[in-house]
This record gives structure tokens, C-alpha cells and sequence, in this order.
């Protein structure tokens, strides 16, 4: 028996160190507005309760829709994607927090975060601060950008004149392609003048169209409030640029090739 409980407790170790390693080179944790399992904003306060104990813990987090640092708003990359899964129990509230990356790959899950309470608001709030014992076991410090690190150690040895002709791309050969771009799936299209949008879950009508410029390399996007100017980039993602109708400045967007 003590073998067996010596052996959980190095399984435990190990995966919190390497989630520790992965989520230090984050600089930002972005809560959403309502979890799937409740629908409406912030409902019992869990989301605003969410933000809280991630800047407790040392993260600077955001609510989806609060006005984020500039870097954020050119790099949607430098962000977690905080999440909460509820499992069903007659007299338990169970959750767990997950955290993901731009291109929704899992980073970190918690422990299962429990509550025996029988009024709803203190039932989710105990098991949201129970899921955020293994936060703080993290001992979370940001450790700065993994890319722009490995970026200014090449740089001196990197020939610019081979770079241009290597990154230089056009767009991918396939007739229909999936991306995620905040938390949501994309469905782009080929069509004769480009690509046509759809979001993953309504795959009837499309949501904008994207045309191909004179060069084929740069594309006008025209789809609301994703309107703007974009092209693909060595990975196969797209990269929108577009005016913030909040702002009047400039961002960046990048649409996760999956």
C-alpha cells in the first residue's frame, strides 16, 4: 500500500513540474464571460471569482471583453484560455480548470475541485477554489517568451537574404481548412476568389469571405467585425490584421491552423 501511494505521489509531482515549466512561458490567463455549463455571464460571480484567484496566484488575468495590454492585443499567443468542466453528482459539485494554449492544445488540468454544499452560488465558489489548490502549487512565475527567446539567440547566425526566399509562403493546397481562433472553430473554404468562413458549429451559412489579392500572397477579409487585411504564414495559420472598433488601433489575430 505505502509503495502504491509513494508511487502517485512522484506521478503527481512529475506532472505538476512539467505543467509548471509549460505554464510559466505565459504571460496572461484570458477568463471567459460564462462557462458552457451556465450560459449566462458570470453567473453566481464564478467567472469574476475565476480572474481573482489567478491574480492571487501571481497570473495577470482578464475577463474576455476587458480592455488587455497592448502585447495581448498583438499576440493572442502570450494567453492561457481558462476553462471549467462541471461533472454531473447527485449531492457533489465537481469542476476542473483547464488551461489551453492559442491553438487549444490542454497546458494544465487541475484537480477535481469538490463541494457537499446544497446552495448553488457556494457550492461552484468552494469547488472553484478547491480546483485552485494545484494552481497554487504551480508557484507560477513568468519566465518570459519561449519564441522571442529562441528568436534573439538565432539571430546572429540566421543569412536574412535565405529567410525571405524560406518563410515566404502561399496559401495551403486544401479545398477546406480548420482553424480556432479564440476559443471558437473556423472552416475556410477554397472559392475562385479565395475562401469563403464558416464557424465550425454552423457549417450551412458562412460568416464572411476572404479575397485573394493581384499577388495571391495578401487576402481582404471581409466578415463584420473580422474584417481586414491577412495572409498565411510559414505554419499554415492566418494572421488577420484589423481595426479594433473599441480602440481605433490596430491588432493582430491568429487564426490556429488545426
Amino acid at each position: 500500500m505505502l509503495r502504491i501511494l509513494f508511487f502517485w505521489s512522484v506521478l503527481i509531482c512529475f506532472f505538476n513540474l512539467n505543467a509548471q515549466k509549460s505554464v510559466n512561458e505565459y504571460k496572461y490567463v484570458i477568463v471567459p464571460e460564462s462557462y458552457d455549463f451556465l450560459k449566462k455571464k458570470d453567473t453566481y460571480r464564478l467567472n469574476s471569482l475565476t480572474k481573482f484567484l489567478f491574480n492571487k496566484y501571481g497570473f495577470k488575468a482578464f475577463v474576455m471583453g476587458e480592455n488587455f495590454p497592448e502585447d495581448l492585443k498583438t499576440n493572442g499567443c502570450k494567453a492561457l484560455r481558462a476553462d471549467l468542466k462541471r461533472r454531473s453528482g447527485v449531492f457533489l459539485t465537481r469542476l476542473t480548470l483547464e488551461l489551453t494554449d492559442c491553438n487549444g492544445s490542454i497546458v494544465f488540468t487541475s484537480v477535481e475541485g469538490k463541494s457537499r454544499k446544497k446552495e448553488f452560488k457556494a457550492a461552484h465558489h468552494e469547488a472553484l477554489r478547491n480546483t485552485f489548490t494545484s494552481v497554487a502549487a504551480l508557484n507560477y512565475k513568468y519566465s518570459g517568451d519561449k519564441e522571442e527567446k529562441i528568436v534573439k539567440k538565432e539571430e546572429p547566425t540566421i543569412p536574412t537574404k535565405e529567410v525571405k526566399e524560406t518563410v515566404e509562403v502561399t496559401s495551403p493546397s486544401e479545398s477546406s481548412i480548420a482553424y480556432l481562433f479564440n476559443d471558437t472553430g473556423f472552416l475556410f473554404k477554397k472559392q475562385d476568389y479565395g475562401y469563403e468562413i464558416f464557424k465550425s458549429e454552423e457549417k450551412q451559412t458562412p460568416i464572411g469571405k476572404i479575397f485573394k489579392s493581384g499577388s495571391g500572397k495578401n487576402y481582404i477579409v471581409q466578415a463584420e467585425n473580422l474584417s481586414g487585411n491577412g495572409y498565411f504564414d510559414g505554419y499554415g495559420n492566418f494572421i488577420l490584421e484589423r481595426i479594433n472598433p473599441a480602440t481605433n488601433k490596430l491588432i493582430t489575430d491568429t487564426f490556429a491552423r488545426q
